[in-house]
């Protein structure tokens, strides 16, 4: 699908990593096989009049979602927790010389204000979670998945703060108790009482964190023209 969807777009994949439950460590059976990636257009499409046609793909059967370089940085430099699961993802399928500057330029788009980021979506989930609606949520009932992915969002952000380092593969410790709470061994209010110290704690950091004030802007811009410019071809 990946490879289909390149060749008719033409587009070159410069990172693409397998992304969700199974990066993370925490996939049952019959977990799907989910894709994050970061393609450069051709430079043809993107100065023509009309533009490229798109700045993201997403589709199912595998599950995808592919930024354009320029969408992937702006939202990393945004701190998007998923987006910089990317980079710090070592899962890899695709990586070109493109991927690889990004991946060598991941802790320069980092600052305090990513940690923001993950209180915001933590904040989110947690209230997606007790009203039943939205992300793996079915018939407006609680979803273990929601819990887990709330949790493991939370020990993310934590473990940003203290190393710098965004976590992709939750440690075996943590793995079991996500896939407690995934598979519905422990009920929503379980979930409600672990995750609640928890984001008081991501709070308290977003604020008081070692990160750098602001990220590296310049760079990545640099970063992001040089890979546009380089698709000279026809």
């Amino acid at each position: 699908m990946l490879r289909d969807l390149a060749s008719e777009k033409h587009l070159a994949y410069a990172l693409v990593v397998r992304s969700g439950s199974k990066a993370y460590g925490i996939d049952v059976e019959g977990s799907d096989d989910d894709y994050v990636g970061v393609f450069v257009p051709r430079l043809r499409d993107l100065v023509s009049m009309g533009g490229i046609e798109k700045d993201t793909y997403a589709g199912n059967d595998p599950d995808y979602t592919v930024h354009e370089i320029g969408k992937f940085c702006r939202l990393a430099l945004k701190g998007n927790p998923a987006i910089l699961e990317t980079l710090w993802n070592p899962d890899v399928i695709v990586c070109d010389g493109w991927g690889r500057a990004l991946v060598g330029l991941r802790s320069r788009m980092l600052h305090r204000g990513s940690l923001v980021v993950y209180v915001e979506y933590a904040e989110a989930q947690l209230k997606r979670m007790v009203k039943g609606k939205g992300l793996h949520a079915k018939g407006g009932t609680y979803n273990g998945k929601y819990g887990a992915h709330l949790v493991r969002l939370l020990h993310a952000g934590i473990a940003l703060a203290a190393t710098g380092e965004v976590t992709v593969r939750v440690p075996p410790p943590l793995a079991a108790l996500l896939l407690e709470i995934r598979t519905g061994k422990r009920s929503m209010e379980d979930v409600q009482a672990l995750a609640a110290p928890l984001l008081d704690q991501l709070r308290r950091l977003a604020s008081t964190n070692a990160l750098p004030e602001r990220p590296d802007t310049e760079a990545v811009d640099a970063l992001v023209r040089e890979a546009r410019l380089s698709r000279k071809d026809a």
